[in-house]
């Protein structure tokens, strides 16, 4: 009788530990949704700012369900610099920063604006999204960030409010803004007194004249309203490639399940693209509607070209080191390849 009890004890609590188990699989909770924090110095109307929210309002209609980008525009979390620290530290996810902050990560990353260096956007891209770029962004790929797309903020525009800048001696006697080391050793080769400002303290020291002038990206200047405190405008052209990253904390990324990475990078790959289109359209439009606002606007001759790549030769001879004379030289001869 004990036996025969035993073995309905063992069977009853055979089949409630069935049903707890059973129970408990069905009630537990569905992965949590992943949360990317995504930050940027620039306005939201501004080229990266715009980029970003694009980036979140698509992920939101196809993945919304397991992503949600929160986009944080105008450095409210974070300037520049402490942007790149933060991203490193993972802090954040995603960040769009300006070009010239990776350059204190990896000096290497200078090349990127070497006067000249590339002839159009489109052969950068050709040549950065190649093994080339793979290997410029080595380092920074060991400090934890991980480059998931690049693109140009537009032609360099020199504006001052004295006089046209058309050769190199036009620039003697100026004070004007640059943005990096390179984009100040760039100014004061032209022949100017070069002044590194933040893009948030450019306007107020134009307006009470703390400096004459400045270079920028073109996609900067109007929504600045740089044209308000500037008169007179040349377009560098390719003086210097400006640009941007969409950028990833390397841990978080590498980490994410693989039915989101993978869709994730599709759409972030779209944005890019995009990005790239855009601003290659806006090139030609920008310059119509500083025109439009009462600046006077300058295209440089080839014959300027020349006299300006002449006269900045010497930021080749400063950087050359520091980037690395092989890699120069490896993108130098790709970008004759891709100019055939």
């Amino acid at each position: 009788m004990k036996t025969r009890s035993l073995k309905k004890i063992s069977v009853v609590l055979g089949a409630l530990l069935a049903l707890v188990l059973t129970l408990g699989l069905s009630s537990a909770p569905a992965a949590d949704k992943i949360t990317i924090k995504l930050t940027t110095v620039q306005m939201p109307k501004q080229q990266m700012g715009k980029g970003a929210q694009q980036l979140a309002t698509i992920v939101k209609k196809e993945l919304g369900e397991k992503v949600e980008i929160k986009v944080y525009p105008s450095a409210q979390l974070y300037g520049g610099k402490e942007e790149i620290e933060a991203l490193m530290r993972g802090e954040i996810e995603m960040c769009f920063p300006i070009g010239s902050q990776l350059e204190n990560v990896d000096p290497a990353l200078q090349l990127f604006k070497l006067p000249f260096i590339f002839p159009s956007a489109h052969v950068a891209y050709k040549v950065l999204d190649s093994d080339i770029g793979t290997a410029l962004m080595k380092k920074v790929l060991d400090r934890n960030i991980l480059s998931l797309g690049i693109f140009t903020s537009g032609n360099v525009l020199f504006a001052n409010s004295k006089r046209p800048l058309l050769m190199p001696e036009d620039f003697k006697g100026l004070k004007m803004r640059s943005f990096g080391r390179m984009g100040k050793d760039t100014l004061q080769a032209l022949g100017a007194t070069a002044v590194v400002t933040a893009s948030e303290e450019t306007f107020s020291a134009l307006q009470q004249g703390v400096i004459d002038g400045m270079s920028t990206p073109n996609s900067v200047y109007l929504l600045r309203k740089y044209n308000t405190v500037q008169k007179y405008v040349t377009d560098g052209g390719m003086v210097n490639f400006t640009n941007g990253y969409l950028l990833a904390n390397a841990k978080f990324w590498n980490g994410l399940p693989g039915d989101v990475r993978t869709p994730l990078k599709a759409i972030i790959d779209k944005v890019i693209a995009d990005m790239r289109k855009e601003m290659d359209e806006e090139n030609i439009k920008i310059n119509e509607r500083i025109k439009k606002t009462g600046n006077e606007l300058f295209i440089l001759t080839p014959e300027q070209v020349a006299a300006w790549e002449k006269a900045l030769q010497v930021v080749y001879t400063k950087y050359g080191p520091e980037i690395g004379e092989d890699m120069i030289k490896k993108v130098q001869d790709r970008v004759k390849e891709l100019s055939r």
